[in-house]
């Protein structure tokens, strides 16, 4: 599209003529003439009216045509914290991690019953036994009530713990307690790691194990102390 003023045919403006300037020729009283498509189209000054006018932005709003949902590894774990959590039906204030044995950071704990040499000399010996069978473990000695320490890794997830009381020193067995059921088996302690390896990788449930080895009554447990 071209401008050209009527009054002064020798002068053609092209479509980049300045708009102050086509105002110019108007205010003058000039008709202008458009050219569209090869036709020429008489434009007069009342038919245009152009301004010069300053616009301050301060923001764009739009809506996106494209929504790319994306997450890392940290809403994953969430997840699986939310997921997981839980408390004791008798007990609201024993939280619980219901983590299975392979997402478990730590798969056993080893308790001594009481603080006796002789029963933290074997809790030692046991966690050296699942460490080389490649078992995540630790090692509560505290003073602690073993109820207590039950809860407490209940608390961040262990799955499986073995207990050293004083009948270790008699027949070499100890106790071991599945997190979720509370349920426990006495277990010879040369079996402790190879037990809680098959629980872990899953190649034996926890019923499967618990119908091959003598159960341990709660009252003797001492669960609630």
């Amino acid at each position: 599209m071209r401008w050209i003023p009527s009054a002064a045919p020798c002068r053609v403006h092209s479509n980049d003529t300045p708009p102050l300037l086509q105002q110019a020729d108007l205010d003058a009283g000039k008709n202008g003439k458009v050219i569209v498509d090869g036709s020429e189209v008489e434009i007069t000054p009342s038919m245009v009216d152009i301004k010069r006018q300053q616009k301050r932005l301060a923001g764009r709003s739009f809506v996106p045509s494209v929504i790319e949902p994306s997450f890392g590894i940290g809403r994953i774990l969430y997840c699986i914290f939310e997921h997981s959590y839980y408390t004791r039906e008798d007990d609201e204030t024993r939280a619980v991690l219901r983590f299975t044995p392979v997402a478990a950071p730590v798969k056993a704990t080893v308790f001594p019953l009481v603080q006796k040499e002789q029963l933290n000399a074997l809790a030692t010996k046991i966690s050296a036994g699942l460490t080389a069978a490649g078992l995540s473990n630790l090692v509560d000695t505290t003073g602690n009530t073993i109820g207590k320490r039950y809860a407490r890794t209940d608390e961040i997830g262990v799955p499986f713990a073995v207990t050293v009381d004083f009948k270790a020193l008699e027949d070499g067995s100890v106790t071991v307690r599945e997190r979720d059921s509370t349920s426990q088996i006495r277990v010879p302690i040369a079996e402790v790691a190879d037990v809680i390896r098959r629980l872990v990788h899953g190649s034996a449930a926890w019923t499967e194990i618990a119908a091959a080895y003598p159960a341990v009554e709660k009252a003797a447990a001492a669960e609630e102390q």
